[in-house]
């Protein structure tokens, strides 16, 4: 089920991030303990009475040139009617209707997404009666806040999740309608630009569908192709190259992390293509830490390996290397490859069709309590405020990503590290290679020791 996109558009200076960083704080934060979780302040994973959904900022992208202005939101608003689920339109209840606001409604009404018209700036109830001259703007009741206080946003969340639930519900329905989606391994082929992907995409269909030049930045846009491998179906789903922050326009670096961040939520594998001649970046990691916190299993792909001067332990240095960089995401494998030279490109789809098993894979109960049980007697939680932590139930409670609930009496209470410390275990005993394994602790039940 892919996390829908919830996109806050608007005029400059109307509050869209002070709404933005409002409702992260509404919430307690997402803590991740894995490094390279994009931390970036224009988009990020939040939920509101369990509904989880990506919030997206559209702030500060508008030129201060006054002759730019119109173009810019035009651009910005284009972005975010074709990426999101539901749209928050913020205005102005100081300024009143402007004519930017007008030109941002119709356009927004032309398209037809599901818009939530938010009056901001309304700090107490006596403007309330101003705020209803945005019903001229044709876009629905207007919904009365103030981000800089907090005044409304309960009342909006709620409103927002129950326009949430209705996408999730259209959502399913088009699943159910696609029953023979279900034997597709649904492949992500992401990375910065001029990585190789779209080579790789063209190579391994045996087709030259997609622009290939030598000019990074030539995919503009994330475009579908079906493979057959195996007797195994791909959908190949190759995105606009991630833009180096210092070369680009913040509009087309936008536009291309909401194109990759939507590819993430459509795949079940994950190819990361990273330059061998330019080794791991910490961009590489964010988006790598972006693939797992969205549950996604992935491969790191190291491309232009045939431009590498090496020798018979390069390769081993490489890896080692690379693991070190990588840190709590170590369990991802890599696959060296030359695109341009066709070398192991059949290893890598190979080693997709093993990622996705792991995937999927599920342990028994009996074997998790057999094997784990006697792990954990031997090297037990620590004592939290004199309180003993026992854990004597475990097993599997999804596949795809894998989540296994681990039954004790204090919950609330295991630490991180012994978080990871039960991951590593699981990862020692079954694998999951490339798999992101997920963990919860719930209050005790009877053992079944």
């Amino acid at each position: 089920m892919k996390m829908p996109l919830v996109t806050i558009v608007g005029r400059p200076n109307v509050g869209k991030s002070t709404l933005f960083n409002r409702i992260l704080r509404k919430r307690e934060a997402i803590v991740h303990d894995t490094p390279g979780v994009t931390r970036d302040r224009h988009f990020a994973n939040t939920d509101w009475n369990g509904r989880a959904f990506i919030l997206v900022d559209t702030g500060g992208y508008l030129p201060k040139t006054k002759e730019l202005i119109e173009n810019a939101i035009r651009e910005q608003v284009e972005i975010a009617i074709t990426q999101s689920d539901v749209l928050m339109f913020v205005v102005d209840l100081a300024t009143g209707i402007s004519d930017i606001d007008q030109q941002i409604a119709e356009k927004l009404m032309r398209y037809g997404k599901p818009t939530l018209l938010l009056v901001n700036k309304v700090d107490h109830q006596m403007l309330e009666s101003e705020a209803y001259q945005f019903y001229n703007l044709g876009i629905g009741e207007p919904i009365m806040i103030s981000a800089a206080q907090g005044r409304g946003i309960g009342d909006l969340l709620d409103v927002l999740g129950d326009r949430l639930q209705e996408v999730l519900s259209l959502d399913a329905d088009r699943r159910d309608a696609r029953k023979e989606d279900a034997d597709v391994i649904k492949l992500a082929i992401i990375g910065r630009e001029n990585v190789g992907k779209s080579s790789f995409v063209n190579t391994i269909t045996g087709e030259d569908r997609i622009i290939v030049t030598p000019d990074p930045g030539t995919t503009r846009d994330s475009i579908d192709m079906q493979l057959k491998y195996q007797n195994q179906n791909y959908l190949l789903i190759d995105t606009a190259g991630l833009k180096r922050r210092a070369k680009v326009q913040e509009n087309v670096l936008f536009y291309s992390q909401l194109r990759t961040l939507r590819s993430l939520q459509r795949a079940d594998v994950v190819l990361y293509f990273v330059d061998a001649t330019e080794g791991l970046t910490r961009q590489d990691l964010r988006m790598l830490g972006e693939a797992v916190t969205s549950k996604k299993a992935v491969i790191l792909v190291v491309n232009k390996w045939d431009l590498i001067q090496k020798d018979q332990n390069t390769l081993h240095q490489w890896e080692i290397e690379f693991k070190e960089r990588m840190g709590n995401l170590n369990y991802i494998p890599l696959v060296f490859t030359s695109v341009i030279q066709k070398k192991r490109l059949y290893k890598l789809m190979d080693e997709v069709s093993e990622v996705y098993k792991e995937l999927n894979r599920e342990i028994r109960t009996k074997d998790l309590n057999s094997v784990l049980l006697p792990i954990i007697d031997e090297n037990s939680p620590p004592a939290i405020r004199g309180k003993e932590i026992k854990i004597n139930y475990i097993t599997q409670v999804k596949s795809s990503p894998p989540l296994f609930a681990f039954f004790g009496n204090h919950p609330a209470l295991i630490p991180p590290n012994y978080r990871r410390f039960l991951e590593k275990q699981i990862r020692s005993c079954w694998g999951f290679k490339g798999v992101p394994v997920n963990i919860v602790f719930k209050s005790k039940r009877k053992s079944k020791r």
